[in-house]
């Protein structure tokens, strides 16, 4: 099978991708290839003995993610012999995966340093607007940033016409329409997972509610879990704190929740629950809003300046 994505002709001609595992424990699983902006499945092919490939036609390089028992990868697919260790999470042998290589080095180097890294996503973009990597790095630039509607609309004009098109931007888009829309000052929104649990079955009339969006996998909400505890901890029954697991299996969230002692009630949804990240336009977690008498006061604080918000609204009503 072959895909076009509307982006400059670099790589026309034949690609072989060749991926090896370190042991036999995916023999049997059917490996996927799938383009990266919309989750279309390009190809798939069996693994066996370690192995699997696949072998197809690319008119235009693009973007791509390989998933196989139940973990994925990013690389670019374009002409040429692409091979994948899977231990390492690279893709070697062509132009395009090699400058991409060198750019996860450099983001390993920014480590958690935003300002950096948002830097780097833009550089990335702009030195990349006619290849694979250019919508790639917009993607995560726009997702660094809570960018509104309108200023993404004037990034998307200095780039060729195509770029609107993607639906990862066409998403950043309406995040933003609704990250707008749920903005500070305004009355929160409510919404329930598929079992019926409402947010606000969890609010607190007179307390100020903090609502952490997590997951178990994810780092940075982990490591926000204590700062919330000491906030609890400080302030007893004056606060209220609701977490809501998203994008996460519920064991997974379980786990998690007995290893980080949380003890607040989590709102769980399953790993393909994203109505309440669609509905406040969260891109990126941990995001923490901070909720008192209906309205939605902050949104995006971690630590220190939660705190200190949070020093202030109680303060205020005793």
């Amino acid at each position: 099978m072959t895909l076009v994505l509307a982006v400059a002709c670099t790589s026309q001609g034949q690609y072989k991708i060749t991926v090896t595992f370190p042991d036999a424990s995916c023999d049997g699983d059917t490996m996927y290839l799938t383009n990266y902006d919309s989750g279309d499945t390009v190809a798939h092919a069996l693994v066996a003995h370690a192995c699997a490939v696949i072998e197809g036609t690319v008119d235009d390089s693009f973007m791509a993610r390989m998933l196989v028992h139940g973990q994925r990868m990013g690389f670019v697919v374009e002409k040429g012999e692409i091979a994948i260790i899977w231990q390492d999470g690279q893709a070697t042998g062509t132009v395009l995966n090699q400058a991409l290589n060198d750019l996860d080095k450099r983001l390993e180097e920014i480590g958690d340093n935003d300002s950096l890294a948002i830097e780097a996503f833009k550089v990335a973009y702009h030195e990349n607007v006619e290849n694979a990597i250019g919508p790639w790095a917009l993607n995560y630039y726009l997702m660094y940033n809570e960018f509104t509607a309108t200023q993404i609309d004037s990034i998307l004009s200095a780039l060729p016409a195509r770029y609107r098109d993607l639906k990862r931007v066409q998403k950043a888009i309406a995040f933003a329409q609704q990250h707008e829309l749920t903005a500070p000052g305004k009355k929160y929104t409510d919404f329930s997972n598929p079992s019926g649990e409402r947010l606000s079955d969890h609010l607190a009339e007179g307390k100020v509610n903090i609502v952490d969006f997590w997951a178990s996998w994810c780092g940075p909400c982990r490591r926000e879990i204590p700062n919330l505890q000491q906030i609890v901890g400080k302030y007893g029954d004056r606060v209220n704190v609701v977490g809501v697991a998203v994008w996460d299996k519920p064991d997974d969230t379980h786990q998690a929740m007995k290893e980080l002692n949380i003890t607040w009630p989590v709102i769980e949804g399953g790993s393909n629950w994203t109505a309440p990240t669609d509905l406040y336009g969260v891109s990126g977690i941990p995001h923490i809003l901070v909720i008192a008498s209906d309205t939605i006061v902050a949104r995006g604080l971690q630590g220190d300046d939660l705190a200190a918000l949070v020093d202030k609204l109680v303060g205020n009503k005793q």
